[in-house]
């Protein structure tokens, strides 16, 4: 079972070009899932402070009103947030897992366990992102309209699933190579310790 799926594993961490290109896009990837998560968080809280002091300032003065579009867009802007933010974890292991089990298992038992179980979230993820791009041409199918704004298209808000679970199931990938080539003996030390380490080091 190993050696099947660490043979593209293998070629790809011998060949240096790929290497490159395996690094250049990582840290591109990493920073639009920091940046978007980031700045979709600061947006929707500014959004949603900023029309709930007009509705308080409506109470006095009636013909202020509050932002019709408000909720709308601050809701969008958590969802690209988490999204987004759910899909940096996959890259820094913050995402909760159990080792107690394969903590019993021999080494090299353990590291299959692993490699199975990041395979069956590349299985999961893809899906979910092939289901997304599906909800997505429907909606530009449709014609659905953003009901606040309605000179955007529906489809636009819901680009973070593709997106999002696009770099998700890229990441997964990801982790199955840097298992691939762990010594068993340190895979669950490793998945242990990942959060830890990453929580202390920056990028």
């Amino acid at each position: 079972m190993l050696g099947i799926v660490k043979k593209p594993f293998l070629w790809a961490h011998n060949n240096q070009k790929v290497q490159q290109i395996f690094k250049i896009l990582d840290v591109i990837i990493a920073s639009i899932n920091k940046n978007v998560a980031v700045v979709g968080l600061a947006v929707g809280v500014v959004i949603t402070a900023i029309n709930v002091f007009m509705r308080y300032a409506a109470g006095f003065f009636p013909e202020i009103g509050s932002l019709t579009w408000a909720e709308e867009v601050a809701r969008y802007c958590f969802l690209w947030s988490a999204f987004f933010g759910a899909a940096y974890g996959f890259r820094k292991g913050v995402h909760i897992s159990v080792t107690m089990l394969i903590e019993k298992f021999p080494h090299s038992i353990a590291k299959t366990c692993v490699i199975c179980s990041h395979i069956l979230c590349v299985v999961f993820l893809g899906f979910m992102c092939y289901a997304s791009v599906m909800v997505c041409y429907l909606n530009y199918e449709i014609g659905y309209m953003s009901e606040a704004l309605h000179s955007v298209p529906l489809w636009v808000f819901l680009l973070c699933l593709p997106i999002s679970f696009l770099g998700a199931t890229y990441r997964s990938v990801e982790k199955i190579y840097e298992v691939s080539f762990l010594p068993s003996d340190r895979v669950v030390k490793s998945a242990e310790a990942e959060i830890i380490r990453d929580s202390v080091i920056k990028d």
